[in-house]
């Protein structure tokens, strides 16, 4: 016995299927992000702690003292046009870095630029002459481009200064496959070179006696 459907039996078997087919695409997608959050979680390497980073920079560093810059809306104007970008931080957590004679041996922030897709951290230590003493990436979150990370690479910023270009095919050479990390680097550490001119200039920091804090409480 054959069952005969008239149009509103047709019209909500094909809603039905409709719906199945929608709920179906919706599960994919989900799953998919799903996948593709998992994916970017195996991709996130941690590389460095704070405390290492400081002491790969600066290997002398035996204790520190923080200094925070905030800029004003003229400072943040002022680094906007040396930049050719607006900055987004509210603030700067600098470290002012000592060895164990108490002698100063520069300042060290730790940023974020965005590499493709998540940002990439890095440490960039700046010396009192306002040069780069170093640059250590912390955490990479890409699957690719981790080139940046190696110090073959990293060592093209040392001695550099807000003369130089800091750009791709002038005094940095890019990595194949990894050219929005490399740019991403180049943007960090040109910004935190304008930054301790800003902040800082070439004046030494004064320290208060028991001021220091010790490398090793670094986190």
């Amino acid at each position: 016995m054959r069952t005969i459907l008239n149009r509103s039996g047709i019209a909500g078997v094909m809603n039905r299927r409709r719906a199945g087919a929608v709920l179906a695409a919706v599960a994919a997608v989900v799953l998919a992000a799903a996948g593709a959050e998992a994916q970017r979680d195996e991709d996130v390497q941690v590389l460095l702690s704070p405390q290492q980073a400081l002491q790969e920079i600066f290997p002398a560093a035996a204790a520190f003292t923080e200094r925070e810059f905030r800029p004003s809306a003229e400072q943040r104007a002022a680094l906007e046009r040396e930049l050719g970008r607006p900055l987004y931080e509210p603030s700067y957590p600098f470290l002012a870095v000592f060895d164990a004679g108490r002698r100063f041996l520069g300042y060290a922030l730790v940023t974020e630029e965005r590499g493709k897709y998540r940002p990439i951290t890095f440490m960039v230590g700046v010396t009192p002459d306002v040069r780069v003493q170093d640059v250590a990436v912390m955490v990479y979150r890409e699957s690719r481009g981790g080139e940046v990370q190696r110090r073959r690479f990293l060592s093209q910023y040392r001695g550099k200064g807000l003369r130089n270009p800091i750009a791709i095919n002038r005094d940095i050479i890019n990595i194949s496959g990894a050219t929005i990390s490399v740019r991403s680097m180049n943007a960090g550490v040109r910004k935190t070179l304008a930054l301790v001119q800003q902040a800082f200039g070439r004046q030494q920091p004064s320290v208060a006696a028991g001021g220091l804090r010790p490398v090793g409480s670094l986190r």
